[in-house]
């Protein structure tokens, strides 16, 4: 009898911990978030609605402390955000009016020389090679600006549509960068026609060339590894580093393990939109489609976690195992007892 109230009381400390006091801790520690959406209109402009209303409480609470400081900064915080959501608004207005079932290809293979992409980017798959060298192209834009065979596969055609048109507020950095330091990739003017039907043409060109199929490295080469390591996997970013942190803030982390400290669920929010996650960071938004994002997660655990099947597996033996020689272990002390008595 001793024994079961023991029982009892460690089942109830325990569950009090486990349901109780570790969600409250997460939650602290990994504030909630709307789960990673690959409507990034829908993302950008609902994430700038939450943060107006946040303003809004936060001014309210300042005007009642009634410190005229904290009122003008929280004014100022809410006018920030408010010019925000009209930024974002206006501009994924403007994606979706352009109409990109109606892009050519073959215009936009001509658009790609007379807009001057290939000024910083090659493109592989069209024999055109890159301007620079890596070192000295990250040394020249911070970063090595990415070869474009690849962007049909890894964005969704509205997504790179944005990333044409405006790459700053499409990855998120305006925030970092302005008209005293502007972005290394500028807005597309347009090469002299339709602004919006030029953009089209150029979406239907990359998607035109971009492979059926890529493996889990090759995404994650071509979407990461510009800026981060791999090292358990030999795989290092092709710029100079030392430009790579001066342009990021910091130098980016080896993301060998980044499976093991962070969970899958965070790095899908994260690579989805950092700074829902991390206001402020330097980090651009990644921006894959669902496919890509995947990819680059599943060759984080290849690399990271690799023994993460084998190591459920074992712990379900174990489980079981402890539960066969618990049973035992209860009959032995049953029939040893009932002898004494």
């Amino acid at each position: 009898m001793k024994e079961l109230k023991a029982f009892i009381v460690v089942v109830i400390v325990t569950g009090i911990i486990y349901w109780g006091v570790e969600p409250y801790a997460h939650s602290v520690l990994n504030p909630h978030v709307e789960p990673a959406n690959f409507d990034f209109a829908k993302e950008d402009v609902n994430l700038a609605k939450t943060n107006e209303q946040a303003a809004n409480k936060a001014l309210e609470v300042a005007k009642a402390s009634g410190n005229e400081d904290i009122i003008k900064s929280a004014t100022k915080t809410l006018n920030d955000t408010k010019a925000n959501l009209d930024k974002y608004t206006a501009f994924w207005n403007d994606i979706n009016s352009i109409d990109l079932a109606k892009g050519d290809a073959a215009k936009g293979a001509e658009l790609v020389n007379a807009a001057g992409c290939t000024g910083c980017h090659g493109i592989k798959t069209a024999n055109i090679p890159a301007p620079m060298d890596d070192r000295s192209a990250s040394e020249s834009f911070g970063v090595t600006p990415p070869d474009l065979s690849d962007i049909g596969y890894l964005y969704d055609p509205k997504f790179l549509a944005a990333l044409i048109k405006d790459p700053a507020i499409a990855l998120k950095v305006s925030h970092k960068f302005n008209d005293n330091n502007p972005f290394p990739m500028t807005a597309f003017m347009g090469a002299g026609g339709d602004l919006n039907a030029e953009v089209a043409d150029l979406v239907a060109y990359f998607k035109s060339i971009a492979p059926k199929e890529m493996s889990d490295k090759e995404v994650f080469v071509n979407s990461c590894s510009r800026c981060h390591d791999m090292k358990y996997a030999n795989v290092f970013t092709n710029g100079n580093k030392q430009s790579i942190a001066a342009y990021l803030g910091m130098t980016p982390p080896d993301l060998s393990m980044y499976i093991r400290s962070r969970s899958n669920d965070y790095l899908n929010n994260f690579i989805n939109d950092t700074q829902k996650m991390l206001p402020g960071t330097a980090m651009p938004r990644v921006g894959l489609n669902e496919k890509a994002q995947s990819q680059v997660i599943s060759y984080m655990e290849k690399v990271g976690d690799s023994k993460k099947a084998e190591r459920e597996t074992t712990s379900l033996y174990m489980m079981g195992y402890f539960l066969i020689l618990g049973i035992f272990a209860w009959a032995w002390k049953r029939k040893i007892w009932s002898k004494l008595h």
